[in-house]
């Protein structure tokens, strides 16, 4: 498992987009296991180590719901 340290003014959106290229894998980052104690940050301030989960499918624009597009 790959990691990435967060610049000031990450968001979980943010830093799922710098480490899988892709916002939609925002909610399974937030899930590891390795990141619970980082649940509470919005708004990450520099230096934070967030843990990158493998993944192995991809996900596309069109994978969004109707009403997210």
């Amino acid at each position: 498992m790959k990691t990435i340290t967060t610049v000031m003014g990450d968001t979980w959106d943010t830093v799922a987009l710098r480490a899988y290229g892709n916002v939609l894998r925002t909610q399974e980052l937030m899930e590891a296991r390795e990141n619970v104690r980082l649940l509470d940050i919005e708004v990450f301030p520099g230096g934070v180590v967030v843990f990158v989960p493998d993944v192995t499918d991809t996900y596309t624009a069109g994978d969004l719901p109707e009403w997210r597009k």
